[in-house]
């Protein structure tokens, strides 16, 4: 292995660390937007009382994976392997969610990041499967009309 190789790795892990910094601080974003939605709205009831949360959660999700695919974009951009950047912004966005298109790949050394963008694609899902299934029981367990859903 030559230092290359291990010079993308490394360049890889930090990236892969990173990302997982960023959805953490947006993790803690959405629990602190279903507090406030909670303290300040406890009077809605039913379907009322599902939508503030949710949507919050869904559009700060959103917007940390955005950011997460463009700056693994930016990388993959950044090593010269793609003519412009939004095909680098596609082979991310479809390795990142594990789609892989099969259309571009990457060159060695580079190609170790696939399974590194792909990796933090798939953490990223599982927290935000836990965090949004945090907030649906969450409002469960504080709202009458919910009681036994998630128990």
């Amino acid at each position: 292995m030559s230092f290359t190789h291990i010079s993308v790795l490394l360049i890889g892990f930090g990236f892969m660390a990173i990302n997982l910094i960023i959805h953490a601080c947006f993790m803690f974003l959405i629990l602190k937007s279903q507090s406030y939605y909670l303290r300040n709205y406890p009077h809605l009831k039913g379907i009322a009382s599902i939508v503030g949360p949710l949507l919050a959660a869904t559009f700060l999700i959103i917007i940390s994976c955005s950011i997460q695919v463009i700056l693994w974009s930016l990388l993959v951009f950044d090593f010269g392997k793609f003519d412009d950047f939004f095909e680098a912004l596609h082979f991310s966005g479809t390795t990142y969610t594990t789609l892989g298109s099969g259309k571009q790949y990457l060159v060695p050394p580079y190609r170790a990041l696939e399974p590194m963008i792909a990796c933090t694609g798939m953490l990223v899902t599982g927290l935000n499967t836990a965090i949004l299934f945090a907030v649906l029981s969450n409002i469960a367990r504080k709202n009458p009309d919910f009681q036994g859903f998630f128990d």
